[in-house]
């Protein structure tokens, strides 16, 4: 390869094409999130704060006291990290491909960038949350929002009849009946106007609810509609499919779903600060294109995340 072909303008978009807005095919959850891909800020961490909401009072004497009290705020931090990626290009005309933003080349590398930032949002759902000027202070996820594997609330009486009496179960309409009750009840719907709820599952999850609703039920005709992509909306849900969702902690047979508002999870990525493209001396002088970046994901309210426990049933 004559490496004098390879030009500035190939590195320039090399780089453009790794910052661009991605594909929705290209991401499970950026559509779902509240994002930001080219975050300015200085410093490896980022704020998300939250304002509580206020509490007026009745005014029942002519000259009534005022109120008191301070608006509450809660500030979370999030943290970047760094990752980067890099692929030897075999030839000087797969090398000026990185300027395509369609070429297969570089869409690789440019999926391969989102399903980094999507690993950082499923990292975010469950884990601890940091608190304080600095995430000085760690907040677990609550354990009482969570949809047990064994939960049977909210069952039909049909389907009772369709699952085992006791043990863990697959995913079923209760549970995610469960899980949207479990967030609706903290109100955070009405702080964030115009908030959807979204479930996270896997194709096996959509095959084993509908085992577990009756076939006469209008709910099964909606289970079958989600499973053929007809439909992405039900029960007051948005369905994301997502074959990599997380295992309960200390499992590897049990997943959690993570069922979210999608204003309340948050994530923030620098645009590439390192992008090159130039022989590695080490691997017999090939062109090796390279890159480098951070991005970190920090869920911003509790109230606003639920997980539903399922485990497949041969």
């Amino acid at each position: 390869m004559d490496y004098s072909q390879i030009t500035q303008a190939d590195v320039d978009g090399f780089r453009a094409n790794l910052n661009m807005v991605p594909q929705q095919t290209e991401s499970v959850y950026l559509p779902h999130i509240d994002a930001d891909l080219a975050y300015s800020e200085t410093g490896k961490m980022f704020n998300v704060d939250s304002i509580g909401q206020s509490d007026p009072k009745d005014v029942d004497t002519v000259v009534p006291d005022s109120p008191e009290g301070l608006l509450e705020m809660t500030r979370r931090v999030g943290f970047l990290k760094q990752f980067h990626d890099g692929k030897f290009i075999e030839s000087i005309q797969k090398v000026h491909q990185l300027q395509d933003p369609t070429d297969k080349v570089m869409a690789s590398m440019r999926a391969g960038k989102m399903r980094k930032l999507d690993q950082r949002v499923r990292e975010a759902f469950f884990a601890p949350a940091r608190i304080g000027e600095n995430g000085e202070n760690i907040l677990n996820f609550p354990s009482g929002k969570i949809v047990a594997a064994a939960s049977r609330k909210f069952l039909h009486t049909l389907e009772k009849d369709a699952v085992p009496a006791s043990g863990p179960l697959p995913l079923t309409l209760g549970k995610i009946l469960a899980g949207r009750a479990i967030i609706r009840k903290t109100k955070i719907l009405q702080l964030h106007t115009g908030g959807r709820i979204k479930l996270a599952l896997r194709e096996d999850d959509l095959a084993q609810l509908l085992t577990t609703i009756p076939a006469t039920s209008s709910d099964y005709s909606l289970a079958t509609k989600l499973q053929n992509g007809d439909i992405t909306h039900a029960w007051g849900i948005d369905f994301v499919m997502d074959e990599d969702v997380p295992f309960t902690a200390g499992s590897t047979d049990t997943y959690l779903l993570p069922m979210w508002v999608d204003k309340v999870m948050q994530l923030k990525a620098r645009e590439i600060h390192t992008a090159t493209i130039e022989k590695r001396t080490d691997k017999s002088m090939r062109a090796y294109a390279y890159y480098e970046t951070e991005a970190g994901a920090a869920r911003g309210w509790d109230e606003g995340v639920a997980g539903i426990e399922v485990k497949d049933v041969a």
